[in-house]
């Protein structure tokens, strides 16, 4: 079993902190501070425990608490230790850091009580948020990265046929999850996901069976299953899936650092004919989104197609939801399940080549089941090509 992690070279690592370092300079701050995991490990190369100071230009200090060894094995950049957290501001002395008056933090994610530590610690320093710079940075992706999610791809692929080969009625969901799981993880799953800024119990995906695969729940999602447990209450349950059931199976696949997602619906023998033909709908859909997902058009601009086109089906009361529908039909994936685009009503994201999003028209009908597609696409001149089979 071989697991793939992108290979980056310094100059990827350069280029990134240059882009970065130009937002800053548009933005008048005299440099950023770092700390959500995947943001670091973009930046850098590592995910350890650290606070990365970026200056608006020049060399950045990484200064890792914990585990300082790793952090430098792993890091792009010269890693200092961090004994206390009081110590960075003597640390960004020393480095010739001085005269800070504006600063970025991540403040879609950082937890405020972090904030006010950073606050006590830099006093007068006016913050300001680049959460939403690094996301949109991150939108695009370079050749290396494609490389590792076309790899993701081809091992959730993998799982996907062994899964469609072992499944039958008579399961429960719950073991239909178990027999994805563990071959997924024989094939270097990591067994979780990265979900920027919300708590969904990082469970690596979700299966079920009948009305269960059209049960919401407290996330925005269209869909989320019934759960173990009101603690977790999404994803696989113990309900038994019998002939003439829908079968949803949802799962992001993150083999080494980089996630696709994907979603197949088995739609077997005595199943509603509403479920049928909404699927047959889904894929329409899916295929127009995708041929018309080129750079220039707008996000907001493929939502509305894919509502246009549910409505003419008929069916825009069970597209993405029934009841309280979801306003988005794809999410941007990367090093997070949760990137950016977001396509989605109303937003004016202009698309542009190698920005990588999932792709999820689906339709829910209560006490019946759902039906619908989720892949995974990267944005090209000529369309978005599918990188998920």
């Amino acid at each position: 079993m071989v697991v793939y992690m992108a290979k980056l070279e310094y100059i990827e690592y350069k280029n990134r902190l240059r882009r970065f370092q130009e937002s800053l300079q548009a933005l008048d701050l005299d440099g950023a501070l770092v700390y959500q995991a995947a943001d670091l490990y973009y930046l850098t190369g590592t995910a350890q425990s650290c606070h990365l100071f970026v200056p608006a230009a020049g060399e950045p200090l990484l200064l890792a608490y914990r585990d300082f060894e790793r952090a430098r094995e792993e890091s792009a950049w010269q890693v200092r230790p961090l004994g206390s957290f009081k110590d960075i501001p003597g640390l960004l002395a020393e480095a010739g850091l001085t005269g800070l008056r504006r600063l970025g933090l991540e403040l879609d994610v950082i937890p405020l009580s972090l904030f006010r530590r950073y606050e006590a610690l830099l006093p007068g320093v006016q913050w300001a948020d680049i959460g939403q710079v690094l996301r949109r940075q991150r939108m695009v992706k370079s050749p290396a990265e494609l490389e590792a999610l076309r790899w993701s791809a081809a091992k959730h692929a993998e799982v996907f046929r062994y899964i469609t080969a072992r499944i039958r009625p008579g399961m429960t969901e719950l073991e239909i999850a178990a027999e994805f799981e563990s071959y997924a993880r024989r094939l270097g799953h990591q067994g979780a996901k990265r979900f920027r800024g919300q708590e969904q119990g990082m469970i690596p995906g979700l299966v079920a069976a009948g009305a269960n695969s059209a049960r919401t729940s407290c996330f925005n999602l269209p869909l989320a299953g019934l759960g173990l447990s009101p603690l977790y209450p999404m994803g696989a349950s113990q309900h038994v899936w019998e002939e003439g059931e829908p079968l949803l199976i949802d799962y992001a696949g993150v083999y080494g650092d980089y996630t696709v997602d994907q979603t197949r619906i088995y739609l077997g023998k005595g199943v509603p004919e509403d479920l049928r033909q909404a699927q047959e709908v889904a894929l329409e859909i899916a295929s127009r989104v995708a041929e018309e997902a080129r750079p220039g058009v707008t996000a907001g601009a493929l939502y509305d197609l894919a509502v246009a086109m549910a409505a003419r089906a008929g069916l825009q009361e069970h597209f993405m939801g029934y009841g309280r529908q979801v306003t988005y039909i794809g999410h941007g994936v990367g090093l997070d399940l949760n990137e950016w685009p977001v396509i989605a009503r109303g937003d004016k994201t202009v698309l542009a080549a190698g920005m990588v999003f999932a792709l999820e028209p689906k339709f829910v009908f209560p006490g019946m089941g759902s039906a619908g597609v989720e892949d995974t696409y990267v944005v090209t001149d000529r369309g978005a090509e599918k990188l998920t089979y």
